[in-house]
């Protein structure tokens, strides 16, 4: 049977502890001399003489570190999916939640895993160049802007967590669980975030605040909802929920799922959920109507005889209702408007003008911006290296708004390339283009093989990729934790079900 991703083993724990008195003598050697380098700082004394005990305490826990971490992994991304920018802030400069459970999965990965057969993969070394020129992009400007280089690098220093995730991952032999993990998840997702898009809209000082954040709890952007609905979609349309439910069956075969009228309620009751969810970020936001789009179409392209019946029928009864009775749902401000016509306008502001002066606005801005991030890499003198990592773009190109909060262009594509040059860029496109092919051919591959559950799975990846890049073409969003740490680890693990479909990370193995 295949272990759980989340329940570490109840007993034995305490045991793990290694009793070689050499490691905590080690570790009590360790304090007294950090402590002593340290005195004058008494916080930093503390947190030094603590670091050699926890040292010492993860290599006696070595065992359970994978599964730990991956638990802790777990409730990161769903904190970030429910409450959104908010929760990103529980911790402390420069150490959030975000960056402490990097830590904690690279920490596992080294000590557990194998990284570096990880590296040796093809993804894996492109993974591995995107890092390098990141890198070489962010090193020169720390000691001029500090934490702020530090905080811009996340764009590509997050991409360790699917160096993490995918080593994890196959280290356990959980990919299949993890992916059951994510059909848990589903359920919550649904149910919670109507109320929170209801209470951000109509009545935000409900939501509670942590101290320092600049975002309540629960305050979700339009975009970040869209990317995972378009997940859920695809997720649903392929019928993995089902597939996944038996959970014993061999990797290649339809596993037993959850059959008949419960199951046939239960999708009936996710789809109306998901409709609900979905109001505020098709009717009003342009990338999250494109990102749902882009990943539907993902799915009927490559699958026609998807499970699309029941959506198609409560999406032609919703629009139904509305045009028939002719209402109009406004949630707070005008914009946040729910109808036909709301509709109609998103659709008009992609390709052209709405009439609308905040939506042709914002699209005339940024074309106009990274018209000018290409002119001055691609054609200018910032080709090689880019403007780096730590400079506040928006005031160096001319385009900060008037509270001074934007740092980056609203296209996680151009930032790269603006701060990180034209080698930058083409490192990030080889590696996105490498693996949606990857997961392409690993789909063609398994169908044809006739596994199902394989070839859903590669292409629900691609599908939720697909949803993820969308988006960041049209917002502030891999630049931060709540969408750069979901798009990694949904990387890392499409990475771990390719190597395991190939044999280089069987399920259920565990290397020595």
């Amino acid at each position: 049977m295949m272990p759980s991703l989340w329940n570490a083993p109840r007993a034995g724990l305490a045991g793990r502890i290694p009793p070689e008195p050499w490691l905590w003598a080690a570790a009590l050697g360790g304090a007294l001399l950090t402590g002593l380098l340290v005195a004058p700082q008494p916080a930093l004394a503390v947190a030094g003489a603590l670091l050699p005990f926890l040292l010492a305490g993860a290599l006696g826990l070595r065992a359970a570190l994978p599964r730990w971490s991956l638990l802790l992994l777990g409730g990161c991304l769903l904190g970030y999916a429910l409450l959104g920018r908010g929760f990103a802030y529980i911790g402390a400069p420069p150490l959030y939640i975000g960056e402490l459970t990097l830590l904690a999965c690279g920490g596992a990965a080294l000590l557990a895993a194998r990284v570096r057969g990880l590296l040796g993969s093809p993804l894996g070394t492109l993974l591995l160049l995107y890092l390098l020129i990141g890198a070489a992009a962010t090193l020169p400007w720390v000691g001029r802007y500090g934490l702020d280089a530090l905080r811009d690098a996340a764009l590509w220093g997050y991409g360790l967590f699917a160096l993490a995730v995918a080593a994890l991952l196959l280290r356990g032999g959980w990919v299949l669980e993890a992916a059951r993990q994510y059909v848990r998840f589903v359920p919550v997702f649904l149910y919670c975030v109507p109320v929170l898009v209801l209470l951000s809209k109509l009545n935000p000082g409900l939501l509670p605040r942590l101290p320092g954040a600049d975002a309540p709890l629960g305050d979700l952007k339009g975009g970040d909802v869209a990317v995972h609905l378009a997940g859920i979609a695809a997720l649903l349309l392929l019928g993995l929920p089902a597939l996944l439910g038996g959970g014993r069956a061999a990797p290649g075969a339809e596993l037993p799922g959850a059959g008949g009228a419960g199951a046939s309620r239960r999708e009936w009751s996710w789809w109306t959920l998901w409709l609900a969810a979905a109001a505020i970020p098709v009717f009003r936001v342009r990338a999250g109507l494109l990102a749902i789009a882009a990943a539907v179409f993902v799915v009927v392209a490559l699958r026609p005889g998807s499970r699309w019946g029941k959506p198609a029928a409560l999406l032609t009864l919703a629009l139904t209702l509305m045009l028939t009775l002719g209402g109009a749902v406004t949630l707070g401000e005008q914009r946040n408007t729910i109808s036909p016509q709301a509709l109609l306008l998103n659709v008009q502001s992609i390709a052209g003008g709405s009439g609308e002066g905040y939506r042709d606005g914002t699209r005339t801005w940024r074309l106009r911006w990274w018209g000018d991030i290409v002119n001055y890499t691609v054609h200018g003198p910032y080709f090689w290296t880019g403007k780096g990592y730590g400079v506040n773009l928006a005031d160096a190109d001319g385009y900060q708004l008037d509270d001074g909060a934007l740092r980056s262009p609203h296209n996680g594509h151009m930032t790269i390339l603006a701060r990180s040059g034209v080698p930058g860029l083409l490192a990030w496109a080889l590696l996105q283009l490498t693996f949606a092919l990857s997961l392409l051919r690993a789909y063609r591959r398994a169908a044809r093989a006739g596994q199902a559950l394989w070839a859903r799975l590669n292409l629900w990846v691609l599908a939720y990729w697909t949803a993820f890049m969308v988006n960041t073409t049209f917002d502030v969003y891999l630049e931060g934790p709540q969408g750069g740490i979901w798009f990694w680890c949904l990387f890392g693990f499409g990475l771990a079900l390719l190597l395991a479909q190939r044999g280089l990370g069987r399920e259920g193995s565990r290397p020595a």
